[in-house]
């Protein structure tokens, strides 16, 4: 998900506009919980700038079309939209559905990001159902922890102690790559990792719009579903003078780049310290792009 609030609520915008024209299609059917964001977010659509707003309903009704083409459906069509929420499983914000047929559609603006996993949740994030496992991995992410703390020195904010921070991150990586390694023998393990990164069941909607005039520029689509699943991973550590990365090379040709930063620039007295990954693309092989606009 993206980082900022003005990029969440630039994205829901952007799927209450593609929700809005495909509702305004004869034979749409809203579920219940689309509709509920629906309401939510017409306050997000309205609060864009004017020429912003203008984009995302130039976009919404070319990308509309495109999505009746992909299930099927004829104008007239019966068909049902429904909007997903962020705790549900796979990446995608809205799924069409018309009889047997279903797409499911990850909508980005501006942007191509994939999940970001917590260190800590990395384990759970690989399906591996063994406790001995996952306690493992969280138990050596402790370790680390109390050394930070106490070479921290009872500091209550990252910024103060940026040596510490730095070792607090080459640290945390190095067991983080521990983990991913050995999940390797874990049958599963792999290609859940990368189906949580990046999703394998959606084709994911990109809309561009220029930075300063806020004019539709590009409307592309990829298709997700057709990525060879890995099978095996090589996790390693890049260090570098002010960030640490962990780095995954699948073996369907993708590398994904996790670099990890504090999530809050506080220290807390106890518990896990507030630490996230940044995961971005440096690989990775993806179907032809369908280009809409």
């Amino acid at each position: 998900m993206p980082g900022s609030s003005s990029s969440n609520n630039n994205g829901r915008a952007l799927e209450y506009s593609i929700t809005h024209e495909l509702s305004k299609i004869h034979g749409c059917k809203l579920t219940e919980r689309a509709l509920a964001d629906q309401l939510r977010d017409a306050r997000s659509f309205a609060g864009l700038t004017k020429q912003l707003r203008k984009s995302f309903t130039e976009a919404a009704e070319i990308v509309a079309p495109w999505v009746l083409s992909e299930i099927g459906a004829g104008r007239g069509s019966k068909f049902n939209v429904d909007r997903h929420q962020d705790s549900d499983p796979g990446v995608a914000d809205l799924s069409v559905t018309s009889g047997s047929k279903s797409l499911r559609i990850s909508v980005k603006h501006n942007h191509d990001a994939l999940s970001h996993p917590r260190p800590y949740s990395l384990a759970d994030r690989m399906g591996i159902s063994t406790l001995a496992f996952e306690s493992d991995h969280r138990d050596r992410l402790d370790k680390v922890t109390k050394k930070f703390r106490s070479a921290a020195r009872g500091a209550t904010s990252f910024p103060l102690v940026p040596t510490a921070k730095l070792k607090l991150y080459q640290e945390t990586c190095a067991e983080c790559a521990k983990t991913v390694n050995s999940a390797n023998a874990h049958k599963g393990a792999v290609s859940n990792l990368f189906s949580f990164l990046v999703g394998s069941d959606f084709k994911k909607l990109i809309v561009e719009t220029n930075r300063t005039s806020k004019t539709l520029t590009t409307i592309k689509v990829m298709d997700y579903t057709r990525i060879k699943q890995p099978k095996s991973v090589a996790a390693s550590v890049d260090n570098r003078p002010r960030a640490s990365s962990l780095i995954l090379n699948f073996d369907n040709g993708w590398t994904i780049d996790l670099r990890i930063k504090n999530a809050s620039t506080k220290i807390s007295p106890s518990g896990q310290v507030s630490l996230k990954f940044d995961a971005q693309k440096t690989e990775g092989p993806i179907p032809p792009l369908v280009l809409l606009f």
